[in-house]
């Protein structure tokens, strides 16, 4: 009884450590009201499209790659292969897509920390995504280099989706600790992105008439033949 006894505390010991915890060491974003706002007017998904977690169920859901931080960053953590496929973990703000022509302005807010990607050539962080053409008029991209200039956020603007022409407009060095401040803002077809109260680029979108659109937060890898793990920092994030 004793021997019988004694195998089983040793077991119930090691199942504590052999215990999968990564199904119950993660708080949710939802537990931070900053966050409650946007989460009611979200999905997210990972690791391509596929949904994780449905428009306005986040109360007490988190992953391995989506958490709470220190109970107050929502955090987004995603490793991608070297040469593999496209990997996501983003919220994608709804439910209703709108246009560009909004009557009211559409505005994304965002205040995010990039921690130091290894071995990724680029990482996006917010978008304007359309439905159908589905290309992005807007994408907020980390990349490693551009241009001869290293380790910079860029906004990358698309003027038309049946037209390949792309300009880059410089949000600035990643920061190593602080965070930065983007927004993004759509009104009567025109395009405004600000980085840290600065108005950094403005477009026309008059060419994306007649598209339904949607705001993406999170991190996105879509570099070809890069490969490593990067991880966003969400202080704020706001959507209306």
């Amino acid at each position: 009884m004793i021997k019988s006894a004694k195998f089983l505390l040793l077991s119930m010991i090691g199942g504590v450590f052999f215990f999968p915890l990564n199904l119950m060491a993660y708080d949710s974003p939802y537990k931070n009201p900053v966050f409650r706002n946007v989460l009611g007017k979200a999905k997210l998904q990972f690791p391509k499209d596929k949904i994780r977690i449905g428009y306005g169920r986040f109360q007490g859901r988190a992953k391995p790659y989506f958490y709470l931080e220190n109970g107050r960053y929502m955090t987004f953590k995603v490793k991608k292969a070297s040469h593999g496929p496209i990997v996501r973990a983003e919220l994608r703000l709804g439910p209703e897509d709108w246009s560009v022509y909004t009557p009211a302005p559409k505005i994304l807010n965002a205040e995010i920390h990039l921690s130091n990607p290894k071995g990724l050539d680029q990482i996006t962080l917010l978008q304007i995504h359309a439905v159908k053409p589905s290309y992005p008029p807007l994408r907020i991209t980390w990349l490693r280099s551009h241009r001869g200039i290293k380790n910079h956020v860029w906004a990358i603007l698309r003027a038309s989706p049946y037209h390949n022409g792309i300009r880059y407009a410089d949000l600035g060095k990643r920061q190593g600790k602080n965070f930065s401040r983007y927004s993004i803002k759509v009104s009567n077809g025109n395009l405004e992105v600000w980085s840290d109260w600065k108005l950094k680029a403005k477009q026309s979108l008059a060419l994306w008439k007649g598209t339904k659109n949607y705001f993406k937060a999170g991190v996105y890898l879509s570099g070809k033949g890069d490969g490593g793990l990067a991880k966003a920092r969400f202080r704020l994030l706001e959507y209306r």
